[in-house]
């Protein structure tokens, strides 16, 4: 089991210290990945999503300082994006990094983010689809056989790995069809388990199973909360015996990757928590 961390890059909290630390801090402590969320632009109420340092931008940044732990998205919303800028973004992260990326994406939920940047809300299932097409295509070497160049291109085979996000019936869908992995947010283990089922009966395949997953130990909050998306979710909760246990039934069902999103008022009160996520990881 691997175990990472979904860097707050969003928010009042981050900053380039912040980032800065709580990085070296994580590779230090031979956690396995570091993640970042995406948005671009959003209505000012629409927080904590209103201050984002941009996802490429500053896993980049990450990327300069670390060696060992991989660099991922969670979540990059792709039909905010020309493609083929993304492709050649991520492929240029990917060779400076030398193949530690990995691509979490989805569809987008925020219709007024979609309309200020002209992008079709309705059409985001159609055009994530063409959007990923065009970016394996682009790392495949597809348009350098059709004369085209497009170096540097990434170091991870056919690209880095793509797991998508979401756990609708469409999700699963585009999981199979176009993913290298499945990569949702806050749901229980049984629920992991049946979208896994659904995920191959659909097309049975090696994919790398993660979730992320709110992380708030020794606090006495509920272990449910409403995501910002409006989806209900689940946080782990507890101490840390009971936490390991509720880990352990992920990891029964096939959890492969588990991304620990930290929520806190203070850096302090950050690295307090990402001690404990150390601490567990030393279990698995």
């Amino acid at each position: 089991m691997k175990i990472g961390i979904s860097l707050s890059n969003y928010g009042q909290l981050p900053s380039q210290s912040f980032l800065k630390d709580v990085t070296l801090e994580i590779e230090n402590k031979n956690l396995d990945s570091i993640w970042l969320s995406d948005h671009i632009i959003v209505p000012k109420n629409d927080k904590p999503w209103t201050r984002v340092f941009e996802v490429i931008t500053t896993l980049g940044f990450l990327a300069s300082l670390t060696n060992s732990v991989q660099l991922g998205s969670s979540i990059i919303i792709i039909p905010l994006r020309d493609p083929f800028v993304l492709a050649k973004q991520i492929a240029t992260l990917d060779s400076l990094s030398n193949g530690r990326v990995i691509i979490g994406a989805a569809i987008g939920w925020n219709k007024k983010e979609f309309e200020l940047i002209g992008s079709d809300f309705k059409s985001r299932t159609k055009i994530f689809s063409e959007n990923i097409e065009i970016m394996k295509n682009m790392w495949a070497g597809k348009y350098s056989e059709e004369g085209y160049s497009c170096e540097p291109m990434p170091v991870s085979p056919f690209g880095p790995p793509i797991l998508i996000g979401g756990q609708s019936k469409g999700a699963l869908k585009r999981v199979a069809l176009l993913g290298n992995g499945w990569h949702p947010v806050g749901i229980s283990s049984e629920q992991y388990e049946k979208g896994i089922k659904e995920i191959l009966k659909m097309n049975k395949k090696d994919y790398l199973w993660s979730l992320r997953i709110n992380f708030a130990a020794n606090k006495k909050i509920s272990s449910k909360y409403t995501g910002t998306d409006g989806g209900a979710r689940l946080r782990l909760v507890g101490k840390l015996d009971q936490i390991i246990s509720q880990i352990q039934e992920y990891e029964k069902i096939g959890l492969q990757h588990l991304v620990c999103d930290i929520r806190a008022d203070s850096k302090e009160e950050y690295f307090e928590q990402l001690q404990l996520v150390s601490e567990i990881k030393s279990s698995f």
